[in-house]
């Protein structure tokens, strides 16, 4: 899990690039993290699966707003840098 305790936000992998399930321990091979701020999902950060993960993937942000996905503006070489900017 990683964290951004300024504004309470927590980021966890929930699926492998195989599989849809949450991830138990192995979080440097999955393709998405669910962000929540203080216990709310509020958004994805996800990996551009068309290129090779680990080396050289870039993760993209999504917001979560009313039972829907809004893909937000932003490419990002790491699943921290895209956390940063929520």
């Amino acid at each position: 899990m990683i964290a951004n305790t300024e504004r309470g936000l927590t980021c966890e992998a929930v699926a492998w690039t195989h599989q849809g399930s949450r991830l138990s321990h192995d979080e440097q091979h999955a393709f998405r993290y669910g962000v929540r701020e203080r216990g709310t999902l509020i958004g994805f950060i996800t990996a551009d699966r068309a290129r090779q993960h680990p080396s050289g993937a870039r993760w993209k942000r999504s917001l979560k707003r009313d039972d829907r996905i809004e893909e937000l503006e932003g490419d990002y070489q790491t699943v921290e840098e895209a956390l940063a900017t929520f």
